[in-house]
């Protein structure tokens, strides 16, 4: 959804700007989140939304909840959407919507203020505390009349935005008991194979397959390609990481065929499934600070011992790990 006609607007047209409680963690009395007088405490971090902790509620009233909160020093522009009342620590300005907004239009306004952040403003030159207030802008799509066009960034929004899995499994299982557990061999419980592309420079042109490379994030994806019968390794493996300084050690699941490089070894069972992986990819990653780009995990792969659940008869317990991950928040929606 193109929209071609766009105007200035200050965050103070559109919010109610504060600077925040300005309180100091040290001073509060922390607690958790399943405390029923606790609030959240948002801080300056870019990460769990802002929050960095929970504290007993004071008699100060905390800032409602779907407020803005935009961080002006430490992770500069970190700016989230708040679900539940909260305080702020020192630097952490609130945005209170002077007239009702839906939670999709002040996500992307949110956006639009990181954005912006990120581009104009930097800490020790110009600083964004002494901008919000006052000159801090956003362009906004615009009706006829010049108005923001808010059904328009609805309806975006929502055209954008996935479909989100609704979980029946509410509870999250205990930690693991692993006494019972047994080991096995990476090389004794999967048949392994190198993959075949040696070069990016090979690749065919197209969009029609996945490239996986020695990373760990975004599941190794490096970027889609054309399909080469030569260059296809099968899915429904363990992807093993073995070279690249950041990643090697490290192990993904792919449920699909695709064109893996030779830094990766795959590892096949008849066994596997979507459950399965997930449940196998955490275990082995726990090898991970045995190896490095030093140390190849290529050469140790097929002696590297794992544990696992086990059966009476000493087999891999697959049932037993299949179910685990289902029963998992999320895991019935895989």
């Amino acid at each position: 959804m193109l929209f071609n006609r766009y105007s200035k607007f200050y965050l103070t047209d559109i919010f109610d700007i504060s600077y925040g409680n300005k309180f100091d963690l040290y001073a509060l009395e922390e607690t958790n989140s399943k405390d029923t007088n606790g609030v959240a405490f948002v801080t300056r971090t870019a990460n769990n939304n802002g929050v960095g902790a929970f504290v007993k509620r004071k008699q100060i009233q905390p800032y409602p909840k779907n407020s803005i909160t935009v961080a002006l020093g430490g992770s500069l522009g970190a700016t989230f959407i708040q679900p539940e009342p909260f305080y702020t620590s020192q630097n952490v300005a609130v945005l209170c919507d002077k007239h009702p907004l839906t939670l999709n239009q002040k996500l992307f306004i949110a956006t639009l203020i990181k954005k912006e952040a990120s581009i104009r403003y930097i800490a020790f030159g110009r600083e964004l505390n002494k901008h919000i207030k006052k000159d801090f802008s956003i362009l906004l799509p615009v009706t006829d009349e010049g108005a923001p066009d808010w059904e328009w960034i609805e309806q975006y929004m929502r055209d954008i935005s996935p479909s989100v899995p609704v979980s029946k499994n509410n509870s999250i299982k205990s930690s693991l008991n692993t006494s019972g557990w047994s080991n096995f061999k990476i090389g004794e419980l999967f048949r392994l194979e190198i993959g075949k592309n040696k070069s990016q420079e090979n690749l065919p042109e197209g969009d029609s397959c996945l490239y996986i490379g020695a990373k760990k994030s975004q599941n190794g994806v490096m970027l889609r390609c054309g399909y080469d019968s030569d260059l296809m390794s099968d899915g429904n493996c363990i992807v093993f990481i073995c070279n690249g300084q950041g990643s090697v050690g490290y192990c993904n699941y792919m449920d699909r065929p695709f064109i893996g490089t030779s830094d990766l070894v795959m590892g096949y069972n008849p066994n596997l499934n979507k459950y399965i992986g997930l449940f196998l990819v955490t275990v082995i990653d726990l090898q991970r600070p045995k190896f490095s780009f030093g140390r190849k995990w290529k050469i140790h792969l097929k002696e590297t011992i794992i544990k696992l659940p086990a059966t009476e008869e000493g087999s891999p317990d697959w049932h037993y790990m299949e179910e685990y991950i289902k029963s998992q928040p999320y895991g019935d929606c895989l």
